[in-house]
């Protein structure tokens, strides 16, 4: 499973679409939504259990990321109501995140203001997975959520305040044999127009390990903004817009762990370090 977030987006993991001509007023975050996402999804996961036949028709997973601003945590379940997790059929996955995230806006004029945000995900999906050896291609649709609470009131930010919308999930495996890996994950939530990109490389190093390269792009209604209309007297910083870094994945029969570490910025003013980690399960 799949699940990034941008510097005031969550995706989620992840609607009523605002022109961009004005910008939305902070309203109360919807906690209700995710808290009930987050809870079923851990329900599910413990109701399960293995098969006789030793057939896995679930996966939850979990995981944190953080960088110099940032911190978000998210979990979620993956289930395959007709078959095994890992063979053709169709899917269902319910994520819910939680984080903070801070930033300050600079002009030439006044002093930098900082600000402080909350952000709630979260996504109802429904799927597919072929098996195309040595592909395999899972399809998502469905519903994404996300709310920002900002304080104080930044009127130069048009993500803020809860959205809901479609949400897409495109996600590529290719299996290269005995070497290893190499995957791509694609996003889009209607909600705060939401996009993210992530792809990597792994080669086994030892057995069931794998590390390589990794790199991600997160944009958003406020990072369209920043990038094709903020002027230069006015901008804010950081933004995470892209990644780029190394990880390291163990995989076992039934699930895995993953971390990385790397840069994330939007690589024309300044830059951070990032890290995340990952625990998957099926059962």
């Amino acid at each position: 499973m799949f699940f990034t977030w941008v510097r005031g987006s969550v995706v989620p993991l992840s609607c009523v679409v605002h022109s961009g001509t004005t910008k939305p007023e902070v309203a109360r975050p919807v906690f209700r939504p995710v808290i009930f996402m987050i809870l079923f999804a851990a329900l599910l996961a413990v109701s399960s259990s293995p098969r006789a036949t030793e057939i896995r028709n679930s996966e939850f997973s979990t995981g944190a990321d953080a960088a110099g601003n940032v911190w978000l945590i998210y979990t979620g379940t993956t289930l395959a109501p007709f078959g095994d997790i890992h063979q053709n059929g169709l899917r269902l996955r319910f994520v819910g995140a939680y984080g903070h995230y801070g930033y300050e806006s600079i002009s030439r004029t006044l002093e930098p203001t900082h600000f402080a945000a909350k952000v709630h995900a979260g996504d109802a999906l429904i799927g597919y997975l072929w098996r195309l050896d040595p592909i395999i291609l899972k399809l998502f649709a469905g519903a994404g959520f996300s709310s920002h609470e900002i304080r104080p009131i930044d009127q130069n930010n048009y993500v803020q305040g809860p959205d809901v919308g479609i949400k897409l999930v495109v996600e590529l495996w290719y299996n290269l044999g005995e070497q290893g890996f190499a995957s791509l994950d694609v996003a889009w939530s209607q909600a705060h127009n939401t996009r993210s990109a992530r792809s990597r490389i792994g080669y086994e190093v030892w057995p069931d390990l794998f590390v390589g390269p990794e790199a991600g792009l997160n944009l958003d209604r406020q990072a369209d903004y920043k990038v094709y209309q903020e002027a230069m007297d006015y901008r804010t910083r950081p933004i995470d817009y892209g990644r780029i870094g190394t990880f390291a994945r163990y995989a076992w029969d039934g699930g895995e762990v993953s971390a990385s570490v790397g840069l994330v910025g939007d690589f024309r003013q300044e830059k951070a370090a990032y890290g995340t980690v990952s625990w998957i399960k099926q059962f």
